[in-house]
C-alpha cells in the first residue's frame, strides 16, 4: 500500500443530463489511498465487464456519496464500481482514466514538445 494522499470526487447537478442545460459540478476533496491491484481483482472485475486501471480506498464511507467521476494525480477518472472496505468504514473504488484525461484538459490540442518531435 502507498501512503495517504488526496483526490477530488466530482458529482453533477440532478439536471445535468437534460437537453440544453450545462452540468453543474460539485467537487469534494477527500483523503484516499491507492491499493495494489491483484490478479484476482482484475479477474473479478472482468467477470463484471469492467476493466479498472487502479483501486483506491476512501477511508471514511461518509465522504463518498456515489460520485461517478473524480480527479486523482492530475487526471480525470471514471468510478467503475464501489465496495465497502471490510476492515473499517471505508469504501474501495475501482477506477479507470477518462478519455482526454488531464484534469486541466480544456479541450484544446496539447502543444508538441521538442522531445516528442525527435
Amino acid at each position: 500500500m502507498r501512503k495517504m494522499s488526496s483526490c477530488t470526487l466530482i458529482s453533477f447537478s440532478p439536471d445535468a443530463h437534460e437537453v440544453g442545460s450545462d452540468p453543474v459540478e460539485k467537487r469534494t476533496r477527500v483523503k484516499c489511498q491507492e491499493l495494489n491491484m491483484s490478479q484476482a481483482d482484475r479477474v473479478e472485475a472482468g467477470g463484471e465487464g469492467l476493466a479498472p486501471e487502479a483501486k483506491l480506498l476512501i477511508p471514511y464511507d461518509r465522504d463518498y456519496h456515489g460520485e461517478r467521476e473524480m480527479e486523482y494525480q492530475g487526471e480525470r477518472w471514471t468510478v467503475l464500481n464501489d465496495d465497502p472496505y471490510k476492515d473499517y468504514n471505508g469504501v474501495v473504488l475501482r477506477i479507470r482514466r477518462k478519455k482526454g484525461n488531464s484534469a486541466a484538459d480544456d479541450g484544446t490540442t496539447p502543444a508538441v514538445t521538442a522531445a516528442e518531435v525527435g
